[in-house]
Protein backbone atom coordinates (compact mmCIF):
# COMPACT_ATOMS: atom_id res chain seq x y z
CA UNK A 1 0.00 0.00 0.00
CA UNK A 2 2.94 2.81 0.68
CA UNK A 3 4.50 1.80 -2.11
CA UNK A 4 0.97 2.86 -4.47
CA UNK A 5 0.69 5.71 -2.13
CA UNK A 6 4.74 6.96 -3.27
CA UNK A 7 4.04 5.81 -6.92
CA UNK A 8 0.61 8.40 -6.88
CA UNK A 9 2.30 11.15 -5.42
CA UNK A 10 5.13 10.49 -7.82
CA UNK A 11 2.68 10.59 -11.09
CA UNK A 12 0.22 13.04 -10.28
CA UNK A 13 3.00 15.72 -8.70
CA UNK A 14 1.66 18.84 -6.35
CA UNK A 15 2.30 22.61 -6.29
CA UNK A 16 5.45 21.99 -5.76
CA UNK A 17 6.45 19.09 -7.73
CA UNK A 18 5.74 18.09 -11.01
CA UNK A 19 4.92 14.93 -12.26
CA UNK A 20 6.88 12.53 -13.25
CA UNK A 21 5.14 11.95 -16.26
CA UNK A 22 3.74 15.06 -16.79
CA UNK A 23 0.55 14.93 -15.81
CA UNK A 24 -1.38 18.34 -15.19
CA UNK A 25 -2.94 18.66 -11.91
CA UNK A 26 -7.07 18.52 -12.33
CA UNK A 27 -6.74 16.39 -15.82
CA UNK A 28 -8.72 13.69 -17.09
CA UNK A 29 -5.06 11.37 -16.45
CA UNK A 30 -4.54 13.07 -13.01
CA UNK A 31 -8.69 12.06 -12.00
CA UNK A 32 -8.19 8.92 -13.24
CA UNK A 33 -5.00 7.79 -11.45
CA UNK A 34 -7.28 8.87 -8.62
CA UNK A 35 -9.79 6.58 -9.65
CA UNK A 36 -7.54 3.59 -9.64
CA UNK A 37 -5.81 4.20 -6.71
CA UNK A 38 -9.12 4.72 -4.11
CA UNK A 39 -10.15 1.25 -6.40
CA UNK A 40 -6.87 -0.18 -5.54
CA UNK A 41 -7.78 0.55 -1.82
CA UNK A 42 -10.90 -0.67 -1.56
CA UNK A 43 -9.59 -3.95 -3.01
CA UNK A 44 -6.53 -4.24 -1.11
CA UNK A 45 -9.79 -3.92 2.02
CA UNK A 46 -11.99 -6.16 0.70
CA UNK A 47 -9.04 -8.95 0.72
CA UNK A 48 -7.75 -7.51 4.31
CA UNK A 49 -11.38 -8.56 5.76
CA UNK A 50 -11.60 -11.90 3.84
CA UNK A 51 -8.79 -12.60 5.09
CA UNK A 52 -9.18 -11.71 9.08
CA UNK A 53 -12.85 -13.45 8.22
CA UNK A 54 -10.89 -16.63 7.48
CA UNK A 55 -8.50 -15.79 10.59
CA UNK A 56 -11.49 -15.29 13.14
CA UNK A 57 -13.80 -18.60 11.35
CA UNK A 58 -10.82 -21.11 12.54
CA UNK A 59 -10.17 -19.01 15.50
CA UNK A 60 -13.70 -20.16 16.24
CA UNK A 61 -14.51 -23.63 14.40
CA UNK A 62 -11.32 -24.56 16.94
CA UNK A 63 -12.81 -23.73 19.92
CA UNK A 64 -12.24 -20.17 20.42
CA UNK A 65 -7.96 -20.63 20.24
CA UNK A 66 -6.35 -17.42 20.92
CA UNK A 67 -9.46 -15.35 20.87
CA UNK A 68 -9.11 -12.63 23.56
CA UNK A 69 -11.63 -10.90 25.26
CA UNK A 70 -10.97 -7.32 23.84
CA UNK A 71 -10.59 -8.81 19.95
CA UNK A 72 -12.81 -6.96 17.42
CA UNK A 73 -15.20 -9.35 15.93
CA UNK A 74 -15.07 -7.75 12.47
CA UNK A 75 -18.80 -8.34 11.58
CA UNK A 76 -21.80 -6.10 11.23
CA UNK A 77 -21.23 -3.54 13.26
CA UNK A 78 -18.10 -3.55 14.25
CA UNK A 79 -17.23 -4.17 10.13
CA UNK A 80 -18.91 -1.18 9.46
CA UNK A 81 -16.96 1.19 12.07
CA UNK A 82 -13.70 -0.37 11.24
CA UNK A 83 -13.49 0.35 7.54
CA UNK A 84 -15.20 4.29 8.46
CA UNK A 85 -12.36 4.85 10.94
CA UNK A 86 -9.67 3.94 7.72
CA UNK A 87 -11.27 6.48 5.63
CA UNK A 88 -12.38 9.35 7.54
CA UNK A 89 -9.38 8.68 9.36
CA UNK A 90 -7.11 8.06 6.83
CA UNK A 91 -8.97 11.22 4.81
CA UNK A 92 -8.45 13.48 7.58
CA UNK A 93 -4.79 12.16 8.61
CA UNK A 94 -3.96 12.87 4.72
CA UNK A 95 -5.60 15.94 4.47
CA UNK A 96 -3.68 17.78 7.83
CA UNK A 97 -0.83 15.97 7.10
CA UNK A 98 -0.71 14.22 10.52
CA UNK A 99 -0.13 10.42 10.99
CA UNK A 100 -2.60 8.17 11.49
CA UNK A 101 -1.74 7.42 15.21
CA UNK A 102 -3.28 10.91 16.23
CA UNK A 103 -6.67 9.78 14.29
CA UNK A 104 -6.51 5.98 15.55
CA UNK A 105 -5.22 5.87 18.71
CA UNK A 106 -8.33 7.32 20.24
CA UNK A 107 -10.90 5.42 18.13
CA UNK A 108 -9.44 2.11 19.21
CA UNK A 109 -9.25 2.92 22.72
CA UNK A 110 -13.21 3.96 22.35
CA UNK A 111 -13.58 0.57 20.64
CA UNK A 112 -12.12 -1.36 23.33
CA UNK A 113 -8.61 -2.09 22.46
CA UNK A 114 -5.91 -2.14 24.94
CA UNK A 115 -4.14 0.26 25.07
CA UNK A 116 -0.76 -1.12 24.17
CA UNK A 117 -2.40 -2.77 20.90
CA UNK A 118 -3.59 0.90 20.26
CA UNK A 119 -0.53 2.42 20.40
CA UNK A 120 1.81 0.09 18.37
CA UNK A 121 -1.15 -0.02 15.88
CA UNK A 122 -0.43 4.20 15.94
CA UNK A 123 3.15 3.69 15.89
CA UNK A 124 2.96 1.00 13.04
CA UNK A 125 0.61 3.90 10.80
CA UNK A 126 2.94 6.27 11.39
CA UNK A 127 6.20 4.71 10.45
CA UNK A 128 4.59 3.62 7.08
CA UNK A 129 3.45 7.43 6.99
CA UNK A 130 6.27 9.01 7.92
CA UNK A 131 8.56 6.11 5.38
CA UNK A 132 6.16 7.26 2.24
CA UNK A 133 6.52 11.05 2.96
CA UNK A 134 10.50 10.67 3.46
CA UNK A 135 10.50 8.66 0.32
CA UNK A 136 8.69 10.78 -1.87
CA UNK A 137 10.84 13.81 -0.58
CA UNK A 138 14.01 11.78 -1.35
CA UNK A 139 13.07 11.44 -4.87
CA UNK A 140 11.92 15.31 -5.37
CA UNK A 141 15.43 15.99 -4.02
CA UNK A 142 14.01 17.69 -0.95
CA UNK A 143 15.37 15.98 1.61
CA UNK A 144 18.41 16.88 3.56
CA UNK A 145 19.97 13.72 4.66
CA UNK A 146 22.86 14.98 6.90
CA UNK A 147 19.53 17.00 9.23
CA UNK A 148 17.47 13.84 8.84
CA UNK A 149 20.48 11.50 10.23
CA UNK A 150 21.47 13.73 13.34
CA UNK A 151 17.45 14.17 13.78
CA UNK A 152 17.17 10.56 13.79
CA UNK A 153 20.40 9.86 16.08
CA UNK A 154 18.55 12.57 18.82
CA UNK A 155 14.83 10.59 18.45
CA UNK A 156 16.50 7.31 18.99
CA UNK A 157 17.90 8.87 22.23
CA UNK A 158 14.64 10.80 23.42
CA UNK A 159 12.46 7.41 22.33
CA UNK A 160 14.64 4.86 24.85
CA UNK A 161 14.55 7.58 27.53
CA UNK A 162 10.72 8.07 27.03
CA UNK A 163 10.25 3.95 27.47
CA UNK A 164 12.65 3.87 29.63
CA UNK A 165 10.24 6.52 31.61
CA UNK A 166 6.77 4.48 30.67
CA UNK A 167 7.92 1.74 31.83
CA UNK A 168 9.35 2.86 35.47
CA UNK A 169 5.89 4.80 35.61
CA UNK A 170 3.77 1.62 35.01
CA UNK A 171 5.63 -0.19 37.30
CA UNK A 172 5.26 2.17 39.92
CA UNK A 173 1.61 3.43 39.15
CA UNK A 174 0.90 -0.23 38.12
CA UNK A 175 -1.22 1.27 35.40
Amino acid sequence: MMTSLVLLNLLNGSKTNPSIIGIERCSTAYWLIQTVFIAWCVFVAWVAVKSNAGVQYLKSRYGDINFVESDIILEGRSLVSILLLGFVGGWVAGALGLGGGSIYNPALLAMGVPPKVSSATGMYLVLYSTIAASLVNFLNDKLNLQYGLWISFWSIIGTIIGLSLTNWYMRVSGR
